[in-house]
């Protein structure tokens, strides 16, 4: 038995005993160390016409192996490790190519397909375990996952030193895809954000900053022939022709942040400049692999980011304050192991 935070017919979280199922072959079972709560997390709590009763949340998680099944090799109990959540198909496109993402397995990953890690322990296939680096934290690790989103948003910028980039959106994503960038030497970097605070944050990197209504503005002052490419991280809708007016010849935009409402675009703009707009979903293990390389090698910021480190039994408090924006919240960790309150440490 263990406990993991359900959802509830009500839609809420409740933490919950669970039953610890026998492991198929092929599973190991991981002791959840952290958690973090993601904008996709939120998407399926709250969109959903129906709750989705019984579901346990969380793909963004480190812990440490605690059970093995018989024929796995190569992980014994005690190993930290991060978790890929992608169960690949094998046979689609994507898992033939060599950086590809396999959409059946995004879909059918821990926390989306399978329970996930608002749980003290969760199962999950050994192929998807990456070893943590000694000196890595586990609460670092917790952000292996999000990292891996902006190392690929960065990739599939095609951007190099000397290049101009605007981010989008100050969020996690945006946060971290400055971080990527700064490590991979790229320093010529805008980024736009509606509030104070994560403005501030953004700074904290030497990356200069400006508001959605002054980026038209900003961006034709620092670029004298535009960007080089645009990250768009926010998830507005409303932000595409923006990024589109300031990019300059054969940019690119990498749309990153997630919506499910339209965007107009002047298509003429994109015809006369060459304008390539890509998208850029969730990681390959190539990309995983680098974002625990950069962790290792101390190249990104990770502890701004964590604003709140709560228990199981704040989950849910915390998923309503994130939907909302009524709090200041940056990232939140769930650590599944504390059933008490806010970390002060990691609180704002």
């Amino acid at each position: 038995m263990g406990i993991a935070a359900v959802i509830g017919p009500e839609r809420a979280l409740s933490v919950t005993e669970v039953d610890h199922s026998p492991l198929a072959p092929g599973e190991v079972r991981i002791d959840v160390a952290y958690c973090g709560v993601c904008g996709s997390d939120l998407h399926l709590f709250f969109d959903p016409p129906d709750p989705l009763t019984g579901h346990v949340l969380g793909h963004e998680f480190a812990g440490v192996v605690s059970e093995t099944a018989a024929d796995v090799r190569g992980w014994t109990v005690g190993d930290r490790v991060a978790v890929r959540p992608i169960d690949e198909c094998g046979d689609c496109t994507a898992c033939r190519s060599d950086d590809g993402v396999c959409l059946t397995g995004v879909v059918r990953g821990p926390g989306l397909g399978r329970p996930g890690g608002l749980a003290e322990s969760v199962t999950v296939p050994s192929r998807m375990l990456h070893r943590i680096p000694d000196t890595v934290s586990l609460r670092d690790a917790a952000l292996t996952e999000p990292l891996a989103v902006a190392v690929r948003a960065v990739g599939r910028a095609e951007v190099a030193p000397g290049d101009g980039v605007v981010v989008f959106g100050a969020g996690p994503i945006g946060l971290l895809a400055v971080e990527v960038l700064r490590a991979r030497g790229i320093t010529d970097v805008l980024v736009v954000e509606p509030h104070d605070a994560r403005r501030a944050l953004a700074s904290g990197s030497g990356v200069r900053t400006t508001t959605p209504d002054r980026v038209l503005e900003d961006a034709a002052a620092l670029f004298a022939d535009g960007p080089r490419a645009v990250l768009e991280c926010s998830g507005n809708p409303s932000c595409a022709q923006d990024a589109v007016d300031i990019l300059g010849y054969q940019g690119r935009l990498v749309i990153v942040g997630i919506s499910g409402l339209p965007s107009e675009l002047l298509l003429m703009r994109l015809a006369i400049f060459e304008t390539a707009i890509v998208g850029s979903t969730a990681y390959s293990e190539r990309d995983f692999g680098e974002a625990l390389a950069h962790l290792a090698a101390g190249r990104i910021r990770v502890d701004t980011l964590v604003t709140s480190v709560v228990g199981l039994d704040d989950a849910d408090e915390k998923l309503r304050e994130l939907s909302g924006g009524t709090g200041s919240d940056i990232k939140v960790l769930v650590q599944p192991t504390d059933r008490g309150s806010h970390d002060p440490r990691h609180s704002t």
